[in-house]
């Protein structure tokens, strides 16, 4: 039982943190924190396309932003898409 009690207190966790994300982008629509944040929490949850879509709007914004394209390199290989995994590895090992 116990850990179904910590599964639903990060459940609840990750709930509040999309909440301040979505927050935070209704009054700046281009926070790239938030919407790397998103991005991280929607990847949690298993919301893979989803964390994709806000982590292409943070390589829109900010292409240089820390993290990112190793974070989308593991989401594309999740998803399947082989070829965009490596294009995202190798920005990620250029930068």
């Amino acid at each position: 039982m116990e850990s179904a009690d910590r599964r639903q207190e990060v459940l609840l966790l990750i709930s509040k943190r999309l909440k301040e994300c979505e927050d935070a982008l209704r009054t700046d629509p281009q926070d790239v924190d938030a919407l790397f944040t998103r991005g991280v929490f929607l990847a949690r949850i298993g919301e893979y396309w989803r964390s994709l879509e806000c982590l292409n709007q943070v390589t829109e914004i900010n292409a240089g932003y820390p993290g990112v394209w190793h974070l989308k390199s593991s989401l594309y290989a999740r998803v399947g898409d082989q070829g965009a995994a490596r294009q995202c590895r190798e920005r990620a090992q250029a930068e």
